[in-house]
């Protein structure tokens, strides 16, 4: 397929855009994708935000061309100046393309596409007939309305007036034992998702938690979730938000930034190194470096040439408090904004 994108790429412009659009809209079929992804294609391709409304089920989505959701519109007549296509089984639903000035030839192919794929993957997640994976999907996005998202918390059995939270794992992670879970693709790679109650010890072998919040406010702990399976490691295998404390908003609020600190360019030439995170994660905790010798299960000695490697490349010292304090923030920062999790054709 790549091969074909090229030559036709060489001939035909056109051709190659609208060959482009029809493979992507088949692929997040072929994934099982969720309704958002499905959107967010339609921005980044066009390079307008694009939405999506059904006012029967109750959904609104809308995302800008980076991804990022946008707040939903709900008058659905007033994006009747954008380029828009409305569903033909009487739903009202609709899909448009945010895009000013001259309309693009290919704006009919994504909608098209679009609307297509969002009806297939609606008649698979119906809150009429969930399934496990449907049901998590509705309690993970933001534009679930309230009695969709009760509906799909009875099809989990979990309880619609007690605290939940949100947990994810790296794809290989078995699913807990009691945790109804699924793969889901998310912005970070496929990762395994589940919502179990907050008082529940449930906990995978690898992977985050998120805070306990309400029914509504499931999507926030699955982003809490997701930024703290990103940071679990060997020695830290499953990391809830509340055990970040103050770290955990400031890791999200850097990751958005456009910037890097220097000291993440140094953290990720370590990591390069076989015994990298491993060593990082010891010094960062530890006391000292003997202590981290202990941790890790080595002769003092041989963790005292990892150190002197390591600081040679950090550029400061690892042993005194200020030191560790700086390398713990630089590779926590390092893996909320690096770490990512293979796509494997998730839901």
């Amino acid at each position: 397929m790549k091969e074909l994108l090229q030559r036709l790429s060489a001939l035909d412009e056109g051709a190659s855009a609208a060959l482009k659009i029809i493979t992507f809209f088949d692929t997040l079929l072929s994934q099982r994708a969720g309704l958002e992804p499905f959107v967010r294609g339609a921005a980044v391709l066009s390079g307008w935000p694009a939405g999506f409304g059904h006012p029967l089920h109750q959904l609104w989505i809308r995302v800008d061309p980076a991804g990022h959701a946008l707040p939903p519109i709900c008058d659905l007549a007033s994006v009747a100046d954008w380029p828009h296509l409305e569903f033909d089984d009487g739903s009202g639903a609709m899909v448009w393309i945010e895009r000013g000035g001259e309309p693009n030839g290919n704006d009919s192919l994504t909608l098209e596409r679009l609307a297509a794929g969002l009806r297939l993957t609606l008649e698979r997640v119906s809150p009429m007939d969930l399934d496990d994976a449907g049901a998590l999907e509705i309690l993970l996005s933001t534009t679930s309305t309230d009695d969709v998202r009760r509906k799909a918390a009875r099809r989990l059995r979990l309880p619609t007036d007690r605290a939940l939270r949100a947990v994810a794992a790296p794809p290989d992670v078995p699913a807990p034992a009691g945790m109804r879970s699924t793969l889901i693709d998310s912005a970070v790679g496929t990762v395994l998702v589940g919502v179990i109650e907050a008082r529940s010890t449930i906990r995978p072998g690898r992977g985050g938690v998120g805070s306990a919040v309400s029914l509504r406010g499931v999507p926030t702990s699955w982003q809490e979730a997701l930024l703290a399976v990103r940071i679990a490691t060997p020695l830290w295998p499953v990391v809830d938000w509340d055990q970040l404390g103050v770290l955990g908003p400031m890791l999200a609020a850097s990751e958005a930034a456009d910037s890097e600190p220097p000291d993440l360019a140094h953290v990720a030439a370590v990591l390069r190194e076989p015994w990298g995170l491993e060593t990082l994660d010891a010094l960062a905790g530890a006391d000292s470096h003997r202590g981290a010798a202990h941790v890790l299960g080595l002769h003092h000695s041989t963790v005292q040439a990892r150190v002197a490697q390591v600081e040679n490349e950090l550029g400061f010292e690892v042993g005194p408090p200020a030191g560790r304090l700086r390398l713990a923030l630089a590779l926590r920062l390092y893996q909320a904004r690096h770490v990512r999790f293979p796509h494997s054709g998730a839901s």
